[in-house]
């Protein structure tokens, strides 16, 4: 076993994730060297994107959002929270609903990105995802990320995090890129087989799982990386 691994393993059970036989495969253990790699190349494809700007943005969001099984009205009054939201808002599928964002980069996005709409959110927290938010804790009825946490740093942290934010009744919904191997813009190697004894040691039941996304994308099974997405609909396990 080598050291990394079980450093990693030592740092579960520190946290209380105890069980824990699977580490999700990173490129590099260091937060800075992913915040300088990955984060600034997120940043410069947002800021240099336009396909984001044009109508097909939304009208390929109600595709994607329909195929999961999501209707428009489904969270009006409710509180929706978009994990890693980007630079524009897929969340505005959801007539009605308070809108809340979790970005790391939102302060930048809205600061250099003139068409950015993080704005039009009820609230807009610019940290990463893995940084709890208090204030969001037990109060979510959806938190929804779409493709977004194979580019991440700590998956567990994450997923412990958006346990947390929902209430007894609320629904995780998480599609990302299934990834065999980790790069320096998709730090994480996400895999059905990794993922399942994080969700099981943050106590989040899952209610169903999905690969690829129909017709939604003109027929790719992917966000552009990986064979298919992963997709997944998860509960508090303790209710």
């Amino acid at each position: 076993m080598s050291t990394m691994v079980e450093f990693r393993r030592v740092v579960n059970r520190l946290l209380g994730r105890k069980g824990a036989s699977t580490v999700v495969a990173k490129t590099t253990e260091s937060r800075e060297k992913w915040a300088s790699e990955a984060q600034e190349g997120e940043f410069l494809f947002h800021k240099n994107d336009t396909w984001r700007k044009t109508p097909d943005f939304m009208n390929q969001t109600d595709r994607l959002l329909r195929h999961f099984g999501f209707t428009p009205e489904q969270y009006a009054g409710k509180v929706v929270v978009d994990v890693g939201a980007g630079s524009m808002l897929r969340t505005k599928f959801f007539t009605g609903a308070h809108l809340v964002v979790v970005e790391p980069l939102a302060d930048r996005f809205l600061a250099e990105i003139p068409a950015c709409d993080l704005k039009d959110a009820a609230e807009v927290y610019s940290e990463p995802a893995e940084q709890l938010v208090e204030g969001l804790v037990g109060r979510c009825d959806l938190v929804i990320s779409i493709n977004v946490l194979d580019h991440c740093f700590d998956f567990p942290q994450i997923v412990d995090n958006i346990r947390q934010y929902l209430k007894p009744d609320g629904l995780a919904f998480l599609t990302f890129d299934m990834h065999d191997k980790a790069d320096h813009m998709h730090p994480l190697s996400l895999t059905e087989k990794t993922c399942k004894p994080i969700f099981d040691q943050a106590k989040l039941r899952i209610e169903k799982v999905t690969t690829g996304v129909g017709d939604a994308l003109g027929g790719s099974q992917t966000y552009g990386h990986g064979p298919f997405t992963l997709n997944y609909w998860l509960r508090r396990a303790d209710v």
